[in-house]
């Protein structure tokens, strides 16, 4: 046996049990079923949190307005970096060939950045804010408008956007 081993082992050990190929690595982001259902649970606490804060300012109720409003901005913020991470990230990578959704796509965050940007500067300004009875009703009405903008893009998201993201296969 030892000289036909040799013989046809070219040389090699027969021990030598060959590798398993290594695991094929995919880079970027991956699809997770429980992100939409996620952001959707955002949105609801959201609104929650800005129903809250309405129902504060219509009873002059200032200082619940205010740790609303830093509850709204932290929860926003949160709510925003899983999105342009995980969600848009995934989209682009997945739908680059598709140019119409991708610009759809384009369009949608470019918009989102901006209505962030005014929430987040209406919230500094009266986060910490003294309260008079003419601030009050400034307040309100730009509240009222962060409210229908808020549900707007809600509704934009939940019924355009988020139905983009599926599996790749």
């Amino acid at each position: 046996m030892g000289f036909f081993s040799s013989l046809f082992s070219f040389g090699g050990n027969q021990d030598k049990k060959p590798k398993p190929p290594e695991p094929r690595q995919e880079s970027g982001i991956r699809y997770d079923v429980e992100l939409v259902p996620s952001l959707k649970h955002d949105h609801q606490q959201l609104l929650s949190i800005y129903g809250e804060i309405s129902k504060a300012a219509e009873a002059s109720q200032f200082d619940l307005v205010q740790s609303g409003l830093h509850e709204l901005k932290h929860s926003l913020q949160t709510h925003l970096v899983v999105e342009n991470v995980r969600f848009y990230v995934y989209l682009q990578q997945h739908l680059a060939g598709d140019q119409n959704a991708s610009a759809l796509i384009a369009d949608l965050r470019k918009e989102m950045d901006g209505i962030a940007r005014v929430a987040v500067q209406f919230v500094n300004r009266y986060e910490t804010a003294q309260f008079t009875p003419e601030l009050a009703t400034t307040f309100r009405k730009e509240l009222a408008g962060i409210g229908e903008v808020l549900v707007k893009r809600i509704s934009t998201e939940e019924s355009r956007l988020y139905t983009l993201y599926m599996p790749s296969y």
